[in-house]
């Protein structure tokens, strides 16, 4: 084993909610001679947000945010006085060099008629958040409190909305070259078919065989399935503390 990568949201930390001292103290007792890496499909202000940026600056090596598609360097030679002390974007891609602006606002479009047919309880607003190599989409709204998303996971697990909304997007789109998967628990990815999480791999240079992943939507459909897939070892943890629990085996 020579890297260890990581999901985010539901694996080093709750939904959207900030790493515990625990983690950050197991993730600070794995041995620099393995690389750590952060793919998320959150994008960089999330994550700092929830991890703060000085503990991703000593421990990992890159972050790869909305699904791997932003490649930020957070393994930085602290000696050179030259470049800054912060994160170093490195690499982007956008779906607008992709499609057009009509494609984009059609697609937008029936998202937000999708969402109007929902018969979840809560609406809560924004339910498309742009993150330029990808749109999220949320039934629920990403305002949505802890509780509203309580209440949607339950929802969804009932009816398996999620799960309905991708195949209808899938049949919808065949043909534009997208791809739709789970994302955390109340959204829907949205990027290029070619864009999952494995694309962090053109940035890793350790051989995926190397590599353990650790996610909590190892599932066909998941956002962490391809990479996950990719690698010579994968944890499927539902909760952060399942994480911890792993980690400990390799100590």
């Amino acid at each position: 084993m020579k890297a260890m990568i990581f999901d985010m949201d539901g694996t080093l930390t709750p939904a959207t909610q900030k790493i515990s001292k625990e983690m950050m103290e197991e993730i600070a007792s794995i041995p620099n001679s393995i690389k750590k890496y952060l793919v998320t499909g959150s994008d960089f202000f999330k994550v700092v947000n929830q991890i703060p940026e000085s503990f991703i600056l000593d421990n990992f090596s890159k972050v790869f945010t909305c699904n791997g598609t932003r490649v930020y360097n957070t393994s930085l030679d602290l000696d050179d006085e030259t470049r800054p002390l912060e994160p170093e974007l490195i690499h982007k891609i956008e779906l607008i060099d992709h499609y057009s602006q009509a494609d984009i606002n059609h697609l937008v479009s029936r998202l937000l008629a999708i969402a109007s047919e929902s018969h979840t309880k809560y609406k809560t607003g924004t339910f498309i958040e742009w993150r330029g190599s990808q749109i999220n989409f949320s039934v629920v709204g990403r305002n949505c409190s802890l509780e509203q998303r309580e209440d949607y996971v339950k929802w969804d697990n009932k009816s398996n909305e999620r799960r309905k909304i991708v195949q209808r997007l899938q049949e919808e789109f065949s043909g534009w070259g997208l791809g739709f998967n789970l994302g955390g628990q109340i959204s829907i990815d949205i990027t290029r078919q070619e864009w999952d999480k494995s694309y962090a791999f053109k940035f890793i240079k350790e051989d995926p065989k190397d590599c353990i992943f650790f996610g909590d939507k190892i599932v066909e459909g998941g956002n962490d399935f391809e990479i996950a897939m990719k690698c010579g070892k994968y944890h499927d943890v539902e909760t952060p503390e399942d994480t911890l629990i792993t980690l400990s085996q390799y100590k």
